[in-house]
């Protein structure tokens, strides 16, 4: 048995801070699925949301004498347990499709957790869509905040505009963020004359030094080329190779050429002889200055 939903678009009530809408298939892979996933964001403080409804619809298959129980099911977040469950018996039942529709009175988008189909027996569900009905208030400042742009007060607005002005390549004087972008434009002129200004130096120094190259006033007498090559031999790059670098692919072994032997060293009687007449020297000279000392001749 096939199944077509209709498409529904979010309604948008005569007061413009209350939207019904209804959401996409819930399941998308497997058999489990959060509603936030495909709930209108209602995070903000100023936003209140409520599911109204739940649309259900799978295939079962299964043999007709086989037991067989199916769990539509969305968890409590807030309370615990199960804000939404719906048992299906097909017990005795052969395999078909199932369509089930629930409406009731609105129920906190945050006590809805998530989801599952769950099969106990002997069959298999394939072909999964559950789609929630609900209902979003918002209040006045979160309407103008659900645009940045709509209000220099809205969160993340300059950002926003930066992001519209940058994108545009011309508004209107009258348009409302009109000075944004010409401020944008002065910046972008700004930059381009900058850039241009860099190249314009750095044509400058290559004219110059093709002056200096080529010009026999101001230089170009002057072998440039051949002086920067002088220089560079002046001052060469040495290449140090840190010792520890070199690796040494064998051990090399030195025999011992000569071997000392023991034995007795004899005295040095010329060293003793050359110490003792410095010792009857240094004497000789510390008594006469002694006498001197003590005679005052």
């Amino acid at each position: 048995m096939a199944l077509s939903f209709s498409v529904f678009l979010p309604y948008y009530s005569a007061e413009a801070d209350t939207t019904y809408g209804v959401t996409n298939n819930a399941v998308n892979d497997g058999l489990t699925w959060s509603p936030v996933d495909v709930l209108p964001d209602f995070s903000s403080p100023n936003v209140s949301l409520q599911v109204n409804g739940v649309t259900y619809y799978y295939v079962m298959s299964k043999d007709p004498t086989s037991d067989a129980t199916v769990y539509v099911r969305n968890e409590d977040a807030v309370n615990g347990g199960y804000v939404f469950e719906e048992v299906d018996d097909w017990s005795g039942l052969p395999g078909n499709s199932i369509l089930k529709n629930f409406r009731f009175t609105g129920i906190p988008g945050e006590q809805w957790g998530d989801g599952s189909i769950t099969v106990e027996g002997d069959g298999t569900v394939t072909d999964a869509s559950v789609i929630y009905l609900y209902r979003m208030d918002v209040d006045e400042t979160d309407i103008i905040c659900t645009n940045p742009l709509a209000d220099p007060n809205c969160p993340g607005f300059l950002d926003a505009v930066y992001k519209y002005v940058s994108s545009v390549e011309y508004l209107e004087p009258d348009d409302e963020f009109y000075e944004f972008w010409l401020a944008i434009q002065e910046e972008r002129e700004v930059e381009v004359k900058e850039e241009e200004i860099i190249i314009e130096e750095d044509e400058e120094e290559e004219t110059l030094e093709l002056v200096l190259r080529v010009d026999p006033k101001v230089g170009g007498l002057v072998n440039l080329d051949r002086q920067e090559e002088m220089l560079r031999k002046l001052n060469p790059e040495p290449f140090f190779q840190p010792y520890y670098q070199v690796e040494y692919q064998e051990l090399i072994e030195y025999p011992d050429k000569h071997v000392m032997q023991d034995t007795l060293l004899p005295d040095n009687n010329r060293a003793l002889r050359q110490l003792a007449n410095e010792a009857k020297h240094y004497s000789m000279v510390r008594s006469q200055y002694d006498r001197e000392q003590l005679t005052g001749e």
